[in-house]
């Protein structure tokens, strides 16, 4: 058996606002998704909607909000060990009710995921309550044949007011990585940390337990 996150999405928000775990054979739920057999569900979303809530609820025996219509699933991630609230998937949420500054997500302008999410977001900077910046990076890149191709970068970023100086650094630090590569430092883990509003602590644990364990494989 399998554990299973279940989460269902605000329709204001599009982020969770109440989770469920539940057991179930991997193999009947990737069945149920869709996926082939021995498909590996680790690193896999899915999207459902109220039919196929329901056809997961009868399949694997769990009980369902009655008001739910839209829920994500998936499978537990090591993320959620980190000892602090992680701020990934509850940007808005936690930026309407303040306690989040700033939030930026990246995209190549040809992904639904990225105009569904800047949805979620337009309303509120429609009413001025949330700031909205956009840096576009494009450069030439070989391609296998021996051509180039247009590789195009999109960040969308969004600060409380009162927060905008976050977009002139954040666009600072993109451009300096953009035209003068070099690898990602724990310096710049550290500072990206404390823009998106992580306090010093839990920037530190962050880089001892998550950052330096990573590079040093």
């Amino acid at each position: 058996m399998a554990v299973f996150v279940l989460s269902f999405l605000s329709p204001e928000t599009d982020c969770p606002y109440h989770e469920m775990r539940f057991e179930a054979e991997a193999e009947k739920v990737a069945l149920l998704m869709g996926m082939e057999r021995g498909f590996d569900l680790d690193h896999v979303y899915f999207r459902l909607d109220r039919s196929d809530l329901l056809q997961l609820a009868s399949a694997c025996a769990i009980a369902l909000p009655d008001t739910v219509d839209e829920a994500e699933l998936r499978r537990p991630h090591s993320i959620e060990s980190v000892p602090y609230l992680v701020h990934t998937g509850y940007e808005l949420p936690l930026m309407l009710e303040g306690r989040k500054p700033f939030a930026f997500f990246c995209g190549d302008g040809e992904n639904a995921w990225f105009d569904d999410l800047q949805r979620t977001f337009a309303p509120h900077v429609a009413s001025g309550r949330i700031q909205r910046d956009v840096l576009e990076l494009t450069q030439m890149c070989p391609t296998t044949s021996g051509g180039q191709r247009e590789l195009r970068t999109i960040y969308v970023a969004y600060a409380l007011n009162g927060e905008e100086w976050r977009f002139d650094r954040f666009r600072q630090a993109r451009l300096e990585l953009f035209h003068e590569w070099r690898p990602w430092t724990e310096a710049d883990e550290r500072e990206e940390g404390l823009l998106l509003g992580y306090s010093e602590e839990q920037c530190d644990w962050w880089i001892v337990n998550r950052f330096r364990k990573r590079h040093a494989r």
